[in-house]
């Protein structure tokens, strides 16, 4: 379970606010996408720098801090050092988001203003995320997934920052871009959706007792991939080759085992979201642009969209109707969510996302998914 004795203190405002601010990012980011495909072809573009950090840094992050205040105690089995030091970090990461995206279209002096208030909100989340590391009662491979995510959210957000610094002072380097970009497409949210994915997985499933050496291999041939990538190795692409080879054989090996027969919404999502990481990877080599597209559209707009379907209705539930379960009529969990517009809604991101790089009037359908995924969350809070 998401909740449990550790973690029920959590106000449901924190992960709730992180989510929403995210959905925000969300449907700004995809609006963008239709208005101005052409700068998603084009390196560097004002506009396409907007929407990659409305989509990455805000849909993306937003929902994952959301989802770790609540995933942390869950998988260390020990609380939050301090749950209301939430409060902060997505007040700070908020605005730097927002002025990050104003900058890059409108005033480019409040790029570093808003990237040194991300930088900050990402280190106090880092810190909070060590004293509660710290009070673990044991340690599992999972958690070392999450503490890598951790050190590339600080990473990521650190490289963009001295990145814009660099322009201001004539230190400008392109290979510091790729770097960058490696730490937060593949630091942040390739280990984030496939570590956390393998518990979220397995838990969505009723799947017990995977062994985990094969998450853990995946951790090493990741990060060393990337590392291999960053240093213009060939070996680096080889290894994430063989990163993604392993998750779909965890995937494989938690489907099999699983107890509960009938594939949900969250765990399809999930399904199509490694198809997706599939293509991107193997167009890597020949079209970076496409292959961006397709893991940050695909792979990461589906995966967390489906995962806040199963998410955010636990959430809710718990936190407004368990302590009423049993002595009145509670709606069940399952009622919570109107599954066909998350179904609809995934239908039109993935179809946007696949045709996105061949026709830039595929944003449209892009953002026609997003509408039906907004109103499917709305529906959970409002029940």
């Amino acid at each position: 379970m998401l909740v449990t004795a550790h973690n029920r203190v959590i106000p449901l405002s924190i992960p709730g606010g992180f989510v929403f601010l995210g959905e925000a990012f969300f449907l700004t980011a995809s609006l963008l996408f239709a208005l101005h495909p052409e700068a998603l072809f084009i390196p560097r573009h004002p506009w396409g720098l907007a929407m990659a950090h409305l989509f990455l840094l805000g849909f993306g992050v937003g929902v994952l801090l959301g989802a770790l205040h609540q995933l942390l105690p869950v998988v260390l089995e020990a609380p939050l050092y301090r749950p209301e030091w939430g409060y902060p970090v997505m007040i700070l990461w908020g605005l730097g988001v927002g002025l990050l995206a104003w900058g890059f279209v409108q005033a480019p002096s409040l790029v570093p203003v808003g990237g040194g208030l991300t930088l900050f909100a990402l280190l106090f989340f880092a810190y909070h995320a060590y004293l509660t590391f710290r009070q673990a009662p044991r340690w599992n491979r999972v958690a070392t997934a999450l503490a890598w995510v951790v050190f590339y959210l600080v990473l990521t957000s650190f490289l963009g920052l001295f990145q814009a610094l660099s322009q201001r002072y004539g230190l400008y380097d392109p290979e510091r871009l790729a770097w960058h970009l490696l730490a937060g497409l593949g630091g942040v949210f390739l280990l984030s959706i496939l570590g956390v994915g393998y518990k979220l997985l397995s838990m969505f499933t009723l799947t017990h007792g995977v062994d985990e050496r094969v998450l853990g291999l995946l951790l090493w041939a990741a990060n060393l991939g990337l590392l291999g990538l960053a240093m213009g190795e060939r070996l680096g692409y080889l290894l994430l080759l063989l990163s993604y080879a392993l998750a779909l054989y965890d995937t494989w090996r938690i489907l099999k085992n699983r107890m509960k027969r009938a594939l949900d919404i969250g765990v399809r999502h999930y399904l199509l979201g490694l198809f997706f990481l599939g293509i991107s990877l193997l167009v890597l080599p020949f079209n970076p642009i496409w292959a961006a597209l397709w893991f940050a559209l695909g792979f990461v707009g589906l995966v967390v969209t489906g995962m806040l379907y199963k998410i955010l209705p636990f959430l809710v539930w718990t936190h407004r109707y368990a302590p009423r379960a049993g002595k009145e009529k509670v709606p069940l969990l399952k009622e919570m969510l109107p599954e066909r517009a998350g179904y609809g809604a995934g239908a039109l991101l993935a179809l946007g996302a696949l045709l996105l790089p061949f026709l830039p009037w595929a944003g449209w359908i892009y953002l026609a998914g997003v509408f039906p995924h907004v109103y499917a969350l709305w529906e959970v809070m409002r029940r």
